[in-house]
Parts: C-alpha cells; structure tokens; sequence
C-alpha cells in the first residue's frame, strides 16, 4: 500500500537557539535536505509539517501547518495525518541525521491492519520513526483534547506493533537512526560522523 513520508519541522529549540530543519549538517546540505533527499527514495508524496511554513516552500514538498498550535510533536503527527493522502504513514522528525533507509522500508513493510508501527529501544517507543496509520487519528486526537501530549502515551488504544531489538539491528546496528540533534554538542558529532560516513561510502 501506498506510504506518505511525514517530517516534523517544528520550531525553533531553545538549547540551540534556532530552527533545527535548517541547521547545516555540511556547507548546502540541512537537516530538513538530508530527510527529503533520503525520502524522495523511498515515497512519492511527501509532508512537512510546520508552524511557519513559508521558509520550506522552497523545497517543492507539500508544506501543512500543525491543526492545534503549541502542543509539540504530538500535534505535528495528527496534523501530517490528517492532511496525507495515504492510509499509511511514516513520521520522523527532522534532527535525525541518520535514518536507515533499510529500516524505514521494514517499517512500512508490516502488515497493514496495525494502527501503530514502532520501533523500541530498551523499553522505550520511537514514536518520532514510526508508522501511522489513519486509524490513529481518533486516539491521538483524544490525547491532545485531553492535554496528554506524552509521546509515550500514544500507544494507548492503538493496535500496535513492535519493532524489537533484534529487527532494529538487522538494518542498523548502531542505532543511529534514532540520533537526535538536540544541543551543540549533539550537532558537532553528528557533523563529525555525517562527514565519516560520506568518506566510507563514496
């Protein structure tokens, strides 16, 4: 079945002080580049889902503001569902350097009657590499009515499916699919390893 790719643009983060999508991973290649660029590989629509959409038109990618404001990701995930033309969805965020393209074909792979498919990590979902279907619109709907925007929570009432240890390891074992570049620091290793990993592949 068809799959839309759904990326979470939010806004600006406080610890590094501005708008991650466009933190430079290399000189002309962003963060919110480097998804698209994996993503255009693997699904024919695309989604950017942002509260200030105008600076991401450029890409030529539909671009959908969140549907509740100031609820965080939680809101990201209802509104790209919502505006997507497929039953099934993958979401990630847009400071994940990193994404196995291996991984997310496993993921969209799965049998289609779950509502929820997601990876877990020592006893931890990965709600922000996951797929969704429509079916989870009602659910998360309800956590964001009700104020519960925990991304832990949004399995609550959901079919789900979990991708084990074991599975994750098959595409990418060291994990770093589910990197996050969150603070300086964060975004100086992941320059250092982006660079590493280009020299080893070309």
């Amino acid at each position: 079945m068809k799959t839309t790719g759904i990326i979470l643009a939010g806004g600006k983060n406080k610890r590094i002080g501005t708008e991650k999508a466009f933190i430079q991973l290399k000189p002309e290649l962003s963060l919110i580049e480097n998804t698209l660029n994996l993503f255009r590989k693997i699904f024919s629509e695309i989604i950017i889902v942002s509260n200030n959409p105008l600076p991401y038109l450029k890409f030529e990618t539909r671009v959908v503001e969140d549907l509740f404001k100031d609820k965080g990701p939680l809101s990201g995930i209802f509104s790209g569902l919502c505006f997507s033309n497929s039953e099934l969805n993958f979401v990630i965020a847009c400071d994940m350097p990193f994404p196995s393209t291996e991984l997310i074909k496993y993921i969209i792979r799965q049998p289609e009657d779950y509502d929820l498919v997601i990876p877990e990590m020592g006893g931890r979902l990965e709600p922000l590499f996951a797929r969704y279907s429509k079916s989870s619109i009602p659910a998360i709907f309800f956590h964001l009515v009700e104020e519960n925007l925990k991304l832990q929570d949004i399995p609550e009432n959901l079919q789900v499916l979990k991708i084990n240890l074991k599975e994750i390891e098959q595409f990418d074992p060291q994990h770093l699919s589910f990197f996050n570049v969150n603070t300086e620091e964060d975004l100086e290793k992941a320059k250092r390893l982006f660079s590493f990993l280009n020299k080893i592949n070309n």
